[in-house]
């Protein structure tokens, strides 16, 4: 009993971080959080996996950054349960106009609760879902000179998808808007980040809250010349040029060294 009472009090304390959401997307996400079974696209109520979501710090700030930058146009490539969403909807809500377009081929798997996130919440006109892969949903976009003030990329975790989904979405990212990517506990997405200050100067890398993401603004337009290419460190803050050039046997006997000295 007194564990089922830290519990609540747990959660109520969690929710806090909420408050400065208006309803019902407060009380939408406090039943998401709270694990409560989310209704599908099939009429049934289904179970979340709690892997599946971003923190309620990630999400009030995005909030946040919307609600200063007032995008008319938001991007996310990854949807899922549609815990981000419902944060963009809000600030689009209280900004009083915007739309947010997600990006997922797999709403099935998630059995629909996503897509269904910006009707229950009365938002169905300031969304859009592209069920097609991040690739080619981004090549139409750009085929349209659609722009995005604000992208969130949470979707395909390999490296160089990453690195694409961010090429792509830097072609859509007017000047002064912000390219976001989560989950920098990956070594994947970290690599891609390296990359990325090395390479992409036309971003600048703006201090965030949360060691979780990392997020870029544009500031002017991608001016490299077309053989350009800066090293860039990997995972470990080694430079990849040792990684390159060096053959893999010594790599290995290297580790075998490393781990035998406890290194």
């Amino acid at each position: 009993m007194l564990w089922k009472k830290q519990q609540n009090i747990d959660r109520s304390s969690s929710d806090e971080v909420l408050s400065p959401l208006t309803e019902p997307f407060r009380t939408a996400l406090i039943s998401m959080y709270a694990g409560e079974p989310q209704l599908g696209s099939d009429g049934e109520r289904h179970k979340l996996d709690e892997k599946v979501r971003i923190s309620r710090e990630l999400g009030v700030w995005l909030y946040n950054l919307c609600r200063d930058a007032k995008p008319k146009a938001t991007l996310e490539i990854g949807l899922a349960y549609g815990y981000s969403t419902v944060y963009f909807l809000a600030a689009i809500r209280d900004n009083g106009a915007g739309c947010h377009t997600a990006v997922d081929p797999y709403q099935s798997h998630w059995h629909g609760i996503g897509q269904l996130q910006a009707q229950s919440l009365s938002m169905g006109d300031n969304f859009r879902l592209i069920e097609e892969k991040s690739v080619p949903a981004l090549a139409h976009l750009a085929d349209r000179a659609e722009t995005f003030e604000v992208t969130f990329i949470d979707g395909n975790h390999k490296f160089d998808d990453v690195l694409v989904d961010f090429t792509l979405s830097a072609e859509l990212c007017p000047m002064g808007g912000f390219v976001i990517l989560d989950d920098m506990w990956m070594p994947s997405i970290r690599q891609a980040v390296a990359f990325i200050r090395s390479n992409r100067h036309d971003f600048e890398e703006i201090k965030t809250p949360m060691s979780s993401i990392a997020a870029f603004r544009r500031i002017h337009a991608d001016s490299r010349e077309w053989d350009h290419y800066v090293e860039f460190p990997d995972t470990h803050g080694k430079p990849r040029i040792f990684r390159r050039f060096t053959p893999a046997f010594l790599r290995r006997g290297a580790k075998s060294i490393a781990r035998f000295l406890g290194t």
